[in-house]
């Protein structure tokens, strides 16, 4: 990329990702001022940011904001998608535990957040793009079924079944912490879809 010279970017805003914090499942909720997990994803993500902060070391830009985005909910692509249909066969079911946390957001929701970033001039780090309510994926599943008035009666998905598939990233599916969502809240950010019941009914109402 080329730059004038003393040219200088107002912001720098970088599409990070909630697994800087590692792929695990425990009672921790992790803020912006916890260190990053050691597996693949996280150092993916570590090396990302750094490019991103290169930015501001090298004084091309006068900020750098980090957007570490959860999974997010769509009507049109994405997790979501990809779970309506089984669910709507009759043959949708948690994957391994159920027990995994699943850091979520609404896909209007990451779109405000990535334009406060660019708006608020005094928003500048990394911030958790995620809802304040905590889901599993087992709560998840349940909640999409219910919105789409559909019953759950398979069994869980074997863990090692995911892992014969997707190998080392089966992980990223069967493992999952929560995150907090504070800090993007204390610059005044509201979300629109805080509760996963209105998130769905809103996403969804298209395919009951």
């Amino acid at each position: 990329m080329l730059y004038r010279k003393n040219s200088k970017l107002k912001s720098f805003v970088s599409a990070s990702g909630i697994n800087f914090y590692g792929t695990q499942t425990t009672e921790k909720i992790y803020t912006e001022n916890d260190l990053p997990g050691n597996d693949f994803l996280s150092e993916v993500v570590i090396l990302w940011e750094k490019a991103a902060d290169s930015f501001l070391e090298q004084n091309l830009t006068e900020r750098v904001v980090k957007i570490r985005t959860a999974v997010v909910l769509s009507e049109k692509e994405g997790a979501l998608k990809k779970m309506i249909p089984p669910i709507q066969y009759y043959i949708g079911s948690p994957l391994g535990s159920g027990k995994q946390y699943m850091p979520w957001i609404h896909i209007n929701d990451i779109c405000s957040i990535y334009e406060l970033a660019l708006k608020n001039s005094s928003i500048h780090g990394s911030y958790n793009a995620v809802s304040p309510q905590h889901v599993t994926n087992r709560e998840l599943t349940r909640q999409i079924a219910k919105v789409l008035k559909k019953p759950l009666f398979m069994p869980n998905v074997p863990a090692f079944m995911l892992k014969l598939i997707f190998g080392e990233l089966a992980n990223a599916i069967l493992e999952g912490s929560r995150a907090s969502s504070e800090k993007i809240r204390k610059t005044g950010f509201q979300f629109e879809f805080a509760d996963l019941n209105k998130a769905l009914d809103n996403l969804l109402k298209k395919e009951i």
